[in-house]
């Protein structure tokens, strides 16, 4: 094979792990994965909103029957004194039974404003456990794809390590100053470092070239430069 053929070929090894790294990269098990986890921190994000509304019902339910009790405490005591009958003061006695009917009043206050927030602190607990399923459900179904994703990937994987030991030998068959070129052009031309003199026409740029210039190029060493393009120009076409 000569330089210019081991070139197209090199090059063309190059292009097709290119594509196939575009494959592994984009095989729809992995977006999907991707697109799993996305939607899974949205709900993650669900989560721990959830929870902390949990944790600040919770304790506003704690603080108001925290409250209940001091309440009731302070209804016992007064109720203690009214039924020890050391209090024979009929004023007095009145006052006390007025106290004890504003202490009821406002236990019955706070219950009532206790129950509805135990009502959303439940509520807040069933959409917690709501969310905490569809998160144990969505890391079920990445654990699917995922292994999905491993077989398909590893299959590709495989395949584009045999193909770089492949273009390793192309590679070693080409002269280190060539070579060198041709990386460079690479480089700067998007993946594409080489062409091929067909007729007058450079077929990475797709350029015509002056007859004369294509004349002297076809007659002239197999490997050149393309005037339009400056890639690499490979001249196949048979020379005097």
């Amino acid at each position: 094979m000569t330089e210019g053929e081991t070139l197209l070929a090199l090059q063309e090894q190059d292009l097709a792990i290119t594509r196939a790294e575009k494959s592994l990269d984009q095989l729809p098990e992995k977006m999907a994965v991707l697109q799993l986890r996305k939607r899974l921190k949205e709900i993650e994000a669900v989560r721990d909103k959830a929870a902390a509304y949990c944790r600040k019902a919770d304790a506003l339910v704690a603080k108001s029957n925290d409250e209940a009790s001091s309440v009731q405490d302070k209804i016992d005591t007064e109720q203690a004194k009214v039924l020890s009958g050391k209090i024979s003061n009929p004023k007095e006695l009145q006052n006390l039974t007025r106290e004890l009917d504003s202490l009821k009043r406002r236990k019955d206050a706070i219950e009532h404003v206790e129950l509805g927030l135990m009502e959303k602190a439940e509520m807040g607990v069933a959409q917690l456990a709501k969310v905490e399923a569809a998160l144990a459900e969505g890391s079920a179904r990445e654990a699917v794809l995922l292994d999905a994703f491993k077989v398909k990937g590893g299959q590709l994987t495989t395949r584009i390590a045999a193909m770089r030991r492949e273009r390793a030998k192309m590679a070693d068959a080409v002269p280190p100053p060539l070579l060198e070129r041709y990386e460079s052009v690479r480089a700067a031309k998007h993946g594409i470092a080489v062409g091929r003199l067909a007729g007058d026409l450079c077929s990475a740029c797709r350029t015509q070239i002056p007859a004369g210039k294509a004349q002297a190029l076809q007659g002239g060493p197999q490997v050149a430069e393309c005037p339009n393009c400056r890639r690499i120009l490979v001249i196949m076409e048979a020379r005097p």
